[in-house]
């Protein structure tokens, strides 16, 4: 049966301006930026409050991890085609002919394998999901769904599982 409850927040101000490229087949995008959007659900039981969890503690987590992508470049830790290397403040990236020195200071290195739009919103649902239980905050939640807006209507999604 599904969960009863769902709370869903997508303020305006949840969101995060970030420069990235994807890489495809042997394809490696130039450095390119967006506005990105960000979209958190969160569907469960009522934890005795009437919700499933409270609209401002989870806007301010999710807000905060956002914070963390803006105005940064938005570069792959685990990417099997594209090569990270740092040197005196800076982080040399390469994939497929192309090169980009960028200043570490500007960049958010993810523990994904491609800076998709899917992809940052499962490094933001990794991120949340752990707030939440550090916050004590998971009690009621089954799944949590979180969506990033990388251009006009064009989501990707990812769904953490809360174990019951």
């Amino acid at each position: 049966m599904p969960s009863p409850f769902v709370t869903w927040v997508e303020p305006a101000d949840l969101g995060f301006n970030s420069a990235h490229f994807i890489t495809y087949g042997n394809v490696c995008e130039n450095l390119h930026g967006h506005n990105f959007h960000t979209r958190v659900t969160a569907h469960g039981e009522d934890t005795g409050e009437g919700y499933v969890l409270d609209f401002v503690a989870l806007t301010r987590l999710a807000r905060e991890i956002c914070q963390e992508l803006s105005d940064r470049v938005i570069l792959p830790a685990t990417s099997p085609v594209v090569r990270l290397a740092e040197e005196d403040g800076l982080v040399k990236v390469e994939s497929f002919g192309k090169r980009f020195w960028i200043e570490k200071e500007s960049c958010a290195i993810l523990q994904i394998p491609n800076a998709t739009a899917e992809l940052i919103a499962r490094h933001i649902g990794n991120r949340l999901t752990e707030a939440l239980h550090r916050e004590n905050l998971a009690g009621g939640v089954h799944l949590l769904e979180v969506g990033v807006e990388e251009a006009d209507r064009q989501w990707g999604f990812s769904r953490h599982v809360f174990p019951q």
